[in-house]
C-alpha cells in the first residue's frame, strides 16, 4: 500500500503547509489559486477551501497556483534574478522529485515528493514602499556537462505529468511521453557509449543491450487494459532504467524510482475506488 493517500484532504492539507511556508516571506502579497486570491489573513484557510473546491478534479491534478512578488520601484533584483532562487520558495532537490523552469513564460512546474504537482506562476508587482528583497547564493550543485542535472530532474517531472495523463485514460499522451522518456535511456546509453570509445563517430554499432528492456517484466502496476499495460510497462522500464544509467554520470546519485512508485502507487489505489 502507498504511504501517499492522494485525495481532496490530502491535497488541500498540503497546500495550505505550503502556502503557510510562501507566507513566511515578507515579500509574497499573496498566493492565487486559479482565479482566487489568498491572502495571510484570517480568511486564508477558507479562501483555500473555497479555490480547491473550483479547481480540484482528481488525485491526478496539478494544482495551479502562482504567487504575487512585491519589489520596489527600480529594484535591484529582477523577475528573472528572482526566479533563479527557486531555494528560497523551499524548492530544494531533497523536496522534489521533479522540477523544470521556463523562465520565458515565468513559470516552474514542479512535484514534490509528497506526490503533489505544481505549475507554479509568479506575478511581479512595483511599489516605493515595498521593501527590497535580499537574495542569498544558491548552493552549487555538481552537473555533469555529459548529462546536466537539469535533465534529471525535468525527467521525473515528466513521469508523473505521464502517469496523470495514463490514469486519466488519456492514451496518446501519456505513450507519447513514456516514449520520450525511453528514448531519454537510450541517449543516456549513447552518450556512455561515445564516452567509452572516445568519439561520438560509430560506423558500426556493438550489438548493444538496451537497458530498459530488462525491467520489462518486472511492471507490477498491471491492470488487465493492454494499452494501459504497455504504456505503464514502458514508463516502468524506463524509470528503472533511468536511476541505473544516472549513477554512471553522478556515482553519489540517488536512484528516485522509489519515490516515483509511491507515488504510482497512490495513484494505482485510487484507480481501483
Amino acid at each position: 500500500m502507498s504511504k501517499i493517500q492522494i485525495d481532496r484532504d490530502y491535497v488541500e492539507s498540503r497546500l495550505l503547509t505550503y502556502v503557510n511556508e510562501l507566507f513566511e516571506l515578507p515579500e509574497i502579497g499573496g498566493v492565487k489559486l486559479r482565479d482566487i486570491v489568498i491572502q495571510n489573513n484570517e480568511h486564508k484557510e477558507a479562501n483555500l477551501k473555497e479555490a480547491i473546491s473550483k479547481s480540484y478534479h482528481d488525485c491526478y491534478s496539478d494544482s495551479d497556483i502562482s504567487i504575487i512578488v512585491n519589489l520596489p520601484t527600480n529594484s535591484a533584483v529582477s523577475p528573472a534574478d528572482y526566479m533563479r532562487h527557486p531555494r528560497r520558495l523551499g524548492i530544494t532537490p531533497d523536496r522534489y522529485l521533479g522540477f523544470c523552469a521556463n523562465p520565458e513564460a515565468s513559470m516552474y512546474r514542479m512535484v514534490f515528493r509528497d506526490g503533489i504537482r505544481y505549475d507554479f506562476g509568479f506575478e511581479f508587482q512595483y511599489d516605493d514602499e515595498y521593501t527590497p528583497v535580499e537574495l542569498n547564493a544558491e548552493p552549487e550543485r555538481y552537473s555533469n556537462p555529459a548529462w546536466p542535472m537539469n535533465k534529471v530532474d525535468e525527467f521525473w517531472f515528466v513521469m508523473v505529468q505521464a502517469l496523470g495523463k495514463l490514469y486519466r485514460k488519456d492514451y496518446l499522451i501519456s505513450a507519447h511521453l513514456a516514449n520520450i522518456n525511453v528514448n531519454e535511456t537510450l541517449v543516456q546509453q549513447m552518450i556512455l557509449r561515445d564516452m567509452k570509445y572516445g568519439t561520438n563517430h560509430h560506423r558500426y554499432g556493438y550489438c548493444e543491450e538496451l537497458c530498459y528492456r530488462k525491467f520489462e517484466s518486472e511492471n507490477p502496476f498491471l491492470t488487465g487494459d493492454e494499452t494501459f499495460d504497455i504504456i505503464a510497462g514502458k514508463l516502468y522500464s524506463a524509470a528503472r532504467a533511468y536511476g541505473e544509467l544516472a549513477k554512471k554520470f553522478y556515482p553519489e546519485y540517488e536512484p528516485r524510482s522509489e519515490v516515483l512508485f509511491d507515488i504510482w502507487r497512490g495513484y494505482h489505489e485510487n484507480s481501483r475506488v
